[in-house]
Order: structure tokens, then C-alpha cells, then sequence
């Protein structure tokens, strides 16, 4: 654990370089299993991975892209983790600009235009992974950005993670 965030865990793991998720999704249960013990885990489809135990703080959140998944636990309550390895493509750089001012914000998309075409994608998938973790982080699912929606994610705080390979993530915790 670290000094800074002594409730919260993140754990990079190898998977296979494949969407398919299958084999990620048993790694990741492996490490959650090694992380929490005998806690019991619940979890479905399109909902996040959560202790078992009535009144547990305990808050889960995996994210998969092909190689690569995140696990962050946090041991004092909620938190999101967010995984992407951007495509540098024609057709992605169009639709930055209308993604960012629909789910980012105006403020967000002017600070994007104001980079060079070619950093865009980065910059992008940075704010985007800060985004995606907030939401998870509060349960939120996906949805296009208003004030009010920014002041509900303004609760989480959110760090950018240093990842290999062309990844970018975030996490946020409260």
C-alpha cells in the first residue's frame, strides 16, 4: 500500500491481447481472491464486483482493455478504475471533438482543440479515463455531461496512473 492512499490498492495484470475477456476476468478473480481472502464476492453483468459482507466499505472496480486489466480496491469505501489504449485514427480523431463537448463538457473540449490534431487522442483518452473512474466510482453509468453531473463527480478525487504499452488510466477514489 502506499503512503499517500494507505486504503487503496491498484493491481496491473497481464491478460491476454484479446476482447474477448473470459480469461481476464478469471485472472482478475484470481488477484481479488489473493487481495481479500475469504471475503465473498457478488458480482453480474454490467455491474460492479462487491463484498458479499452486510456494511463491508470495501469498494472494487476492474477495468479490461485487450493485455491488459486494472483492480483497485479500496478498503475504506467506493472506487472506479478506468483502462483505455487509444487507436490513433482518422476516424477517432473526428470524433473527438462532439464526444468531448457531449460527455466532457464545453470547458473540456476548448482545452482539447486547444492541442495539435496529433496529441489530441491522448489528451482525450486521459480526461475520458478520469471521467469513466469518477462515474464508477459513484455508480453512475454513462451519460452526456451537465452541471449537475459535474458537481456529483467533483465528490471523487482522481489521479491519472503511469501504465507500459500505450495504456492510459485513472483512478478515483472517496
Amino acid at each position: 500500500m502506499d503512503k499517500k492512499r494507505p486504503n487503496l490498492l491498484i493491481v496491473a495484470v497481464d491478460t491476454p491481447n484479446t476482447a474477448i475477456r473470459d480469461v481476464a476476468r478469471q485472472q482478475v478473480r484470481q488477484i481479488l481472491g489473493k487481495l481479500l481472502g475469504e471475503e465473498e464476492l457478488l458480482s453480474s453483468p454490467g455491474q460492479a464486483i462487491s463484498v458479499a459482507r452486510p456494511g463491508s466499505k470495501t469498494g472494487i472496480s476492474v477495468s479490461h482493455e485487450a493485455g491488459l486489466s486494472l483492480v483497485a480496491v479500496n478498503f475504506a469505501g467506493p472506487v472506479g478504475i478506468d483502462l483505455v489504449r487509444p487507436l490513433d485514427s482518422p476516424d477517432w480523431r473526428e470524433q473527438i471533438p462532439a464526444l468531448a463537448q457531449d460527455y466532457l463538457g464545453q470547458r473540456v473540449a476548448q482545452h482539447l482543440a486547444s492541442f495539435p490534431a496529433a496529441e489530441q487522442m491522448r489528451y482525450f483518452a486521459e480526461a475520458w479515463t478520469q471521467h469513466e473512474a469518477r462515474l464508477k466510482c459513484l455508480g453512475l453509468g454513462l451519460e452526456e455531461w451537465h452541471p449537475a453531473l459535474a458537481e456529483r463527480l467533483s465528490a471523487c478525487r482522481v489521479e491519472q496512473l503511469t501504465l507500459p504499452g500505450g495504456y492510459i488510466g485513472a483512478v478515483a477514489y472517496r
